[in-house]
């Protein structure tokens, strides 16, 4: 039996490689973070401000707003298992200490139910969103009225890199800023 090694179509930069300062602490911060991982952006590190840009989206996206981080982290979970994105749904932030194993592997489940309600209705929102099953102002007016975001449309912001409506974010800030 012969094996088969994969060569990347773009390959990584060492860090060490790294010329810009700002790139380095992209790549180290990611040491820490571990979502994305440190290879995600020695990859981009082929073009050092796609990858400091891809870091300031993904640091306001998962870490920024109001809605808290593990929420976040548990919907961008259950979003990347339901669309089937592997590489993504065993990313996991450290800094989302407080997510279970069996939340990790139970949250994209259709009759599954976290115990705290704002965690809840964050997740009933990701779920309608990915399977755009028409309950959008429905379950939004549940999100909103349990996660307080009047005025606020953050937590759409856990949807973004699977979600299969990126436009509704938008819809949504709009509504939501008047």
């Amino acid at each position: 039996m012969s094996v088969t090694s994969h060569v990347p179509n773009v390959p990584q930069i060492e860090t060490d490689d790294a010329t810009d300062p700002g790139l380095r602490q992209v790549i180290e911060r990611a040491k820490l973070t571990k979502s994305p991982p440190p290879a995600w952006y020695r990859t981009m590190g082929n073009n050092p401000e796609v990858a400091k840009a891809f870091a300031g989206y993904w640091d306001m996206l998962h870490r920024g707003g109001t809605v808290p981080h593990d929420i976040k982290e548990l919907a961008r979970i259950q979003i990347a298992q339901m669309v089937g994105c592997e590489f993504c749904a065993r990313q996991t932030s450290p800094l989302a200490a407080s997510i279970t194993e069996e939340q990790k592997m139970s949250c994209a489940l259709p009759n599954w139910e976290h115990p705290d309600p704002k965690t809840r209705a964050a997740l009933h929102y990701a779920r309608t969103l990915t399977l755009d099953d028409g309950r959008d102002a429905e379950v939004y007016a549940d999100a909103e009225e349990i996660l307080h975001l009047r005025g606020n449309h953050r937590v759409v912001s856990v949807l973004l890199p699977h979600g299969r409506r990126q436009s509704h974010g938008e819809k949504l800030e709009h509504r939501t800023s008047r």
